[in-house]
């Protein structure tokens, strides 16, 4: 049902917005002599810099293969985006197996434009047509939205610095990279950030041949992100034959303003591994949160020190007694440490057990351990913000079922035609498909091969499914037209934002003025320079614009971030508080 009303409330802001918008359309066989219409289609190249596309336009693309490296520039501005979109029922492949330097199949250079349904791919298995990334991400405010991206022989997709405030969701991304010499290379995920905040949500990564997602830098920055409703799972084995980090973020600079939260990480047992998180590389750091997530066999690695650090509301199960949980090189790193509410299976932490664990660290008095795994199978529905009737399915089997009861009401409209596909094996037929008929449904989780990488290395064949013990489900509504007749473009709800904070420097007093999508409550937080939390304040807030005023007259002089956030969604300014007005004299 949430999927749903984000889904209507962005198809109303659309339609209210997108009035004077226009559609063109994009096919195979599409000319550059076009107008873009039904009748006369550009092709994908001419689409993607075309003049006449602007602010709120929505450029379709018909099924088929699109060979060659695409470059978009098309811009739109805050409010009315460019929209490039599959049409629904039909894939839109783009096959990269061309020669050439280009960084990316698909090369997104333009601001405020959406990537949507595409399935980006290369066909060459050897050769220089090879080596690009799947999509190399550059341009501000921008979004890739539920595509799939495989069998690239770069990063599945280099998100890079200029992709200001840009966000990756809802894909499926894996068989990424090619085997090196000592280790794979390639990532899911390759991320630099350093001004604003990079979203990285709801997407599903596997069989990397190096990291799921890698967030590194020598010489640039790694601040701000969220990573939130990730599935990622088996890094590295393709690559190496081990399971790599599932996610990494650290560097030769500093990372800060991180949140991971609401991930679901899982490794293969009596595999050589890595740690599964590994938070921290070779410097000291600054502020980070790991809130809610869980995590199957493989250490949250934590090392380089914290300024401050939370570990909340997590579940961690290891296999193995002799697994840790939690590893540090040193604990003592951590400035100011918050873990608690943790629950915890059979493994150690940081080399203790439970209880030496919480005597050595003064952390975690209000975590669980338990020394067995559980005994009941859960399953977790991760549904999709921008597509009605679509969703992850996320299963932990922990009682070897054959198949699991899966309540799909308030989800799925009884009568809708549906299939589930196992991301594993996304080019077979689908585990599960038919006519919703109300309730539940029995999910099949028998093993079966799952598709392979097109490259052919020496470790695919250590390859395998997850299943019965975890699997990864794509469902999707298959009610969708096949025809060029479509509405406007549902939306996603529009994002929590900032649009000022004043007066900049203040003596105390500071007004917090933001966009707020919808009614409920903010919680808005304060950081000192080295990450500690200082002050904190909730407020009830209505739907529109609204003006939020702190008192930080207790707080010494310095500068502050402000964050702001409504449980989904966060935003942060800087603030400078000094104790005395500055008033620059008049010319």
């Amino acid at each position: 049902m949430k999927g749903y009303f984000y889904w209507l409330v962005g198809l109303l802001f659309v339609l209210g917005q997108g009035l004077l918008a226009e559609s063109y359309f994009v096919t195979v066989y599409g000319r550059a002599s076009g107008d873009g219409s039904r009748e006369a289609p550009w092709d994908l190249q001419t689409a993607l810099r075309h003049p006449a596309v602007g602010p709120g336009d929505t450029v379709w693309v018909a099924g088929g293969r699109y060979s060659g490296v695409f470059y978009s520039e098309l811009s739109g501005r805050e409010g009315q985006v460019v929209v490039v979109r599959s049409i629904p029922g039909q894939e839109v492949v783009l096959d990269g197996n061309v020669s050439g330097d280009a960084n990316g199949v698909l090369n997104i250079h333009g601001a405020y434009s959406w990537f949507w349904g595409l399935t980006v791919t290369n066909s060459a298995a050897t050769g220089d047509a090879y080596f690009k990334d799947g999509v190399y991400f550059v341009g501000a405010n921008s979004k890739l939205i539920n595509c799939r991206i495989y069998n690239n022989g770069g990063n599945g997709v280099g998100f890079w610095r200029p992709a200001l405030n840009a966000e990756i969701y809802g894909c499926v991304i894996y068989h990424n990279g090619y085997e090196g010499t000592a280790r794979g290379h390639g990532h899911g995920i390759y991320s630099q950030n350093e001004s604003g905040t990079k979203l990285i949500r709801d997407n599903v990564l596997f069989h990397s041949y190096g990291l799921g997602v890698h967030i590194y830098t020598e010489n640039g920055a790694i601040e701000g992100y969220v990573l939130e409703g990730n599935v990622v799972f088996n890094s590295g084995i393709p690559g190496a034959g081990f399971i790599e980090r599932n996610v990494l973020v650290g560097g030769m600079q500093p990372a800060d303003r991180l949140v991971l939260r609401d991930n679901y990480f899982y490794n293969r047992p009596a595999f050589s591994s890595k740690a599964s998180v590994q938070l921290g590389y070779a410097v000291p750091n600054r502020n980070a949160e790991f809130t809610n997530n869980v995590s199957v066999d493989g250490s949250v690695y934590i090392l380089s020190g914290w300024n401050a650090l939370q570990l909340t509301g997590n579940t961690l199960y290891s296999r193995s007694p002799d697994m840790q949980l939690l590893a540090f090189d040193d604990f003592a790193g951590i400035s100011r440490p918050v873990f608690n509410n943790n629950d915890y299976y059979v493994g150690s932490l940081a080399m203790r057990s439970f209880s030496d664990w919480r005597d050595f660290s003064g952390q975690d008095a209000q975590s669980s351990f338990s020394a067995t795994l559980p005994e009941q199978s859960n399953y977790h529905i991760l549904t999709n913000r921008y597509e009605a009737q679509r969703a992850h399915i996320v299963v932990y089997n922990w009682s070897a079922e054959q198949s699991l009861m899966i309540n799909l009401s308030g989800l799925l409209e009884e009568g809708a035609d549906f299939e589930i596909y196992d991301v594993l094996r996304m080019d077979q037929a689908p585990v599960l498909s038919g006519e919703y008929a109300g309730g539940a449904v029995a999910l099949p989780l028998t093993p079966s091969n799952p598709d392979l990488p097109l490259r052919a290395g020496s470790f695919t064949s250590l390859l395998s499914t997850t299943l019965p013990a975890f699997g990864v489900f794509l469902l999707r509504s298959s009610g969708h037209p096949d025809s060029l007749d479509l509405p406007l473009v549902p939306g996603a709800r529009e994002p929590l934002k900032i649009i000022q904070c004043h007066p900049n420097p203040t003596v105390d007093l500071v007004v917090l003025e933001l966009s707020v999508p919808s009614a409920g409550r903010l919680d808005v937080k304060v950081y000192d320079e080295a990450g500690r939390l200082v002050h904190r304040e909730t407020f009830a807030v209505r739907a529109g614009r609204e003006s939020l005023v702190l008192n930080l007259s207790r707080l010494g002089n310095g500068v502050y971030i402000l964050e702001a956030g409504d449980g989904k969604e966060t935003v942060q300014c800087k603030v400078v508080k000094r104790s005395f007005a500055w008033n620059p004299p008049d010319n």
